[in-house]
């Protein structure tokens, strides 16, 4: 259970400090639903048709994490939760856009990692660990930390940070699936509408 809080760990530091390089060359974008949203200068999106969407990852604070006992069960959790995250991303694309495991010249790729703070009291402070990043979390919240890339170069085209709307106190492999679904199905209506419109 270790070696899987150190992967994800690893994971999401390091996403979380590509936000914090290069401000000059990815521009903030204001007028959007969700909390952060970086675009690289110039990339052009109207191009891609198709979208892989990678697996999605969980972080959470160590003294969160699922105790031994309950090892088995995060990790069906998650499995529940990438398959559950696939269907919402495929379902609101419907028949425009196809979803896909291959790599390709007008290909998208969507990489997603959830910061997960369900299990922290209402009144506990930030975990340490995420004090020094500027995107929202919230104890009993999901945050979604979000990148797109090209596909076929791997070049990072997009990234964004949104806090869960969604109150679902759990932990220790105690999920509210509702809850979860519903925040889901929100990104995902706004990835499909922004889809939507740079192929106006």
């Amino acid at each position: 259970m270790k070696s899987i809080v150190l992967l994800l760990t690893t994971g999401i530091v390091a996403l979380m400090m590509s936000a914090c390089t290069s401000v000059e060359v990815y521009q903030y974008k204001y007028d959007t639903a969700l909390d952060d949203v970086f675009i690289k200068e110039n990339a052009d999106f109207s191009g891609y048709d198709s979208v892989i969407i990678d697996d999605v990852s969980v972080w959470y604070p160590e003294e969160f994490a699922p105790s031994a006992e309950n090892a088995d069960k995060a990790q069906a959790n998650l499995q529940k939760a990438q398959l559950l995250f696939r269907e919402s991303i495929s379902k609101a694309l419907s028949d425009r856009y196809q979803v896909t495991d291959k790599a390709g010249k007008n290909v998208l790729r969507v990489s997603v990692e959830f910061v997960d703070l369900r299990a922290a009291t209402s009144t506990a402070d930030v975990p340490r660990d995420l004090s020094r990043y500027d995107f929202k979390t919230k104890p009993g919240h999901i945050t979604m930390v979000s990148q797109l890339f090209d596909s076929k170069s791997g070049e990072q085209l997009a990234r964004a940070a949104d806090l869960g709307k969604q109150q679902s106190f759990g932990g220790n492999g105690v999920v509210d699936w509702d809850a979860i679904g519903s925040d889901f199905d929100y990104w995902a209506s706004i990835f499909s509408s922004w889809m939507d419109r740079i192929h106006q």
